[in-house]
């Protein structure tokens, strides 16, 4: 049986020692776990596979308040992704640092030229004690191509069937290369079970068009990883293990809990006092490390994602792609990735847009057949900015940029105020486009509002914090995410086609790109073939010269484990590169209890 699958070796070339971090990160993440104040001793303690079974709780921070939690992923509001990682299992998990999936609900998958063949563990159990079985996988895929998942670019609910008891075959209506799929269903989660989803099911079978997944909120979940809801009060969620996983085994502690904490300081106070055991991923500045008990360990993950500006396609000044580049002209992505990082080596400045991920170390040139054709915004190039506004009609009056219509140009940039970092950066993008005569005003909102009524409500926005990668790190992904993807057209209002001079002419004669069209050829291309090279260089150029998103910065994940009580692997283990250590390594038996 296969368990392990390594990407093809041009997507892992492209990657570069996948891990990203041996430009301006590189110190200090490769050295392993990190400790926390300057009292820390070594705290890297064997794991030897055998340690007995303790009543202790992991404990854990929740961004959501336990009784307002809902257990349905894809209702926005209010949905505890992190406790949703220990309460659902993923069907595959990925190893970022060498490129390869990893079990999870499946223990088998084949891609093959025709059909998807995938098999699910043979002593899989819902929480409720039923088995979980093909029919439940067949559910959540149908479900997933009713709601338009990504999936849905090369398969269809007619095509998706299980065909016993632990096997699902997808049908491919075209050709599709194995990164691809294996990307597409790795952020997937079995958790759809009949008691809770038939109905849902049964409503999209009598109307496709219906959207009954949207507003189901179930109260309590049934899950399938190795911990199962026990209750939920104020301020905490407990969960206990789930004795009939297969995880279980690896297992050995009672309960882990998740307590409320709202923001990252409250969340760095907790790890100081002890009432958390660990913070699942957050920016965490060297000052604050240093102010961490000698017992914490740090362990970094390649995020394959950063902060961008998301732009209102539809807004009248943003809507033309003068004014976009002319924003990324007007400031300097090293001095914000700096101040983002305050002084530590988690970010990297995107200085070449081209929506492939890895500015750590510069491998996104290496998907690059020309690096130097593609426009290279790095650096304050306040001349570029002044011509590009100029050409689109804009002229400079009291220090302020205006439009021929005499209007200014000005906007309201949004970011979650809780996301520290985000904040920092917005502040530095702030003052540079505010020197440069643009007049912005950053307003910081709470996570419900942020997510629930500017990006995904009817609030919207001019301008706001987003993220230009969702985590993969095959450039398909990536392009397809910023270029065609349902946030790309629902949430900044990306077109669906434009027009784009040849690579590296940008006064040549435009070609219109049909994004839809361009991605479902590439979906099935030969990875590692000189047509799908040619096709991603193409793609990278219009996202270079269009500018969907306006990247910022790529980042590193930073995960905190106090080791008083429990024992983890260093980030030197190809494990703790998969997401999130906290939630994944207790899965495989490396995070665990210390004996009582």
């Amino acid at each position: 049986m296969r368990r392990e699958h390594v990407l093809p070796s041009s997507a892992e070339t492209s990657r570069r020692r996948l891990l990203q971090l041996t430009g301006a990160a590189g110190a200090a993440a490769l050295a392993g776990c990190s400790g926390g104040g300057d009292d820390s001793e070594s705290t890297n303690e064997e794991i030897t596979g055998d340690e007995p079974m303790t009543d202790r709780t992991f404990t854990a921070p929740t961004t959501v308040l336990p009784g307002d939690m809902q257990w349905n992923a894809a209702n926005q509001s209010n949905y505890p992704d992190r406790p949703g990682f220990v309460i659902f299992d993923r069907l595959v998990y990925f190893r970022a640092t060498t490129g390869e999936f990893v079990e999870g609900a499946l223990a088998d998958w084949e891609v093959g030229e025709d059909a998807a063949t995938l098999t699910l563990q043979d002593d899989l159990s819902w929480h409720n004690g039923e088995d979980a079985t093909a029919a439940d996988l067949e559910r959540k895929l149908h479900i997933a191509l009713y709601d338009n998942h990504p999936i849905g670019n090369f398969t269809s609910v007619e095509d998706v069937a299980a065909v016993d008891d632990t096997t699902v075959e997808v049908g491919l209506e075209a050709d599709v290369s194995e990164p691809v799929f294996l990307n597409s269903i790795q952020s997937m989660e079995l958790d759809m079970p009949a008691e809770q989803y038939q109905d849902i099911l049964e409503e999209f079978e009598d109307d496709p068009e219906a959207t009954p997944l949207t507003d189901f909120a179930p109260e309590e979940p049934i899950g399938t990883g190795p911990f199962a809801y026990e209750k939920a009060g104020e301020q905490e969620l407990i969960t206990t293990r789930f004795e009939d996983s297969h995880w279980a085994d690896n297992v050995n502690f009672a309960e882990y809990r998740f307590l409320f904490i709202d923001g990252n300081d409250q969340a760095w106070q907790a790890l100081r006092g002890g009432s958390v055991d660990a913070l699942h991923n957050i920016f965490t500045s060297p000052d604050i490390i240093t102010s961490f008990p000698g017992s914490v360990v740090e362990v970094q993950q390649p995020a394959n994602w950063g902060l961008s500006i998301a732009f209102d396609h539809d807004h009248e000044h943003f809507g033309q792609r003068e004014v976009r580049k002319a924003i990324a002209h007007a400031i300097d992505r090293e001095i914000i990735a700096e101040n983002s990082a305050s002084g530590g080596d988690a970010k990297a400045p995107v200085n070449k847009p081209t929506g492939i991920v890895g500015n750590f170390d510069g491998s996104a040139d290496d998907w690059l057949d020309d690096p130097d054709a593609f426009e290279d915004y790095a650096g304050k190039n306040t001349d570029r900015a002044a011509e590009l506004l100029e050409s689109a009609g804009f002229s400079r009056e009291d220090g302020t940029w205006v439009d021929e219509d005499g209007q200014t140009l000005a906007f309201e940039f949004k970011v979650p105020a809780a996301w520290n970092e985000w904040v920092e950066a917005a502040i530095t993008i702030n003052q540079h486009l505010q020197d440069f005569g643009i007049e912005t005003n950053l307003i910081t909102r709470d996570d419900g509002v942020y997510f629930g009524q500017d990006l995904y409500g009817d609030q919207g926005f001019d301008a706001a914090g987003f993220w230009w990668s969702d985590g993969w790190t095959y450039p398909y992904h990536t392009l397809e995410w910023n270029l065609n993807s349902w946030d790309a057209q629902n949430v900044y209002n990306y077109p669906g086609s434009v027009e784009i001079p040849p690579i590296g002419e940008p006064d040549g004669e435009p070609e219109t790109i049909e994004f839809a069209t361009e991605f479902e050829e590439l979906v099935g291309m030969d990875p590692e073939g000189d047509e799908t090279r040619q096709r991603i260089n193409e793609l990278a150029w219009a996202f270079n010269y269009d500018l969907p998103q306006l990247p910022i910065q790529e980042k590193v994940d930073q995960c905190f484990v106090s080791t008083e009580n429990f024992k983890v692997v260093g980030d030197s283990d190809p494990d703790a590169s998969v997401q999130y250590p906290t939630t994944f390594l207790p899965r495989i038996g490396k995070l665990v209890a210390k004996a009582e």
